[in-house]
């Protein structure tokens, strides 16, 4: 028998190498998500709660107010106040 390469476990290899740099990739913009919502002035209680919602500054960028407090569980103008935080973030950046 010839020796020869094994395709089937070519293709495990490089699949896992794909799951663990799609893996990476979610943590990095993971971090840069918290890295970007910790700048903004708003309470670390609000911060976490944004974070732990999975919120980046381009969706909150897009989000009414109103269905950011629905979704957040909070009152309309702290919902306000955190897209007018993200949109002063964003503007000096």
């Amino acid at each position: 028998m010839k020796p020869g390469v094994d395709i089937q476990l070519l293709q495990s290899v490089r699949h896992k190498l794909i799951a663990k740099n799609i893996t990476l990739q979610s943590i990095k913009q993971r971090q840069t998500t918290t890295t970007l919502v910790n700048q903004l002035d708003i309470p670390e209680g609000l911060k976490e709660l944004i974070i732990s919602h999975g919120f980046t500054l381009d969706l909150l960028l897009g989000l009414h107010p109103t269905a950011l407090a629905q979704t957040l569980g909070i009152d309309n103008d702290v919902a306000k106040m955190i897209i007018n935080a993200t949109r002063r973030n964003v503007k000096y950046d």
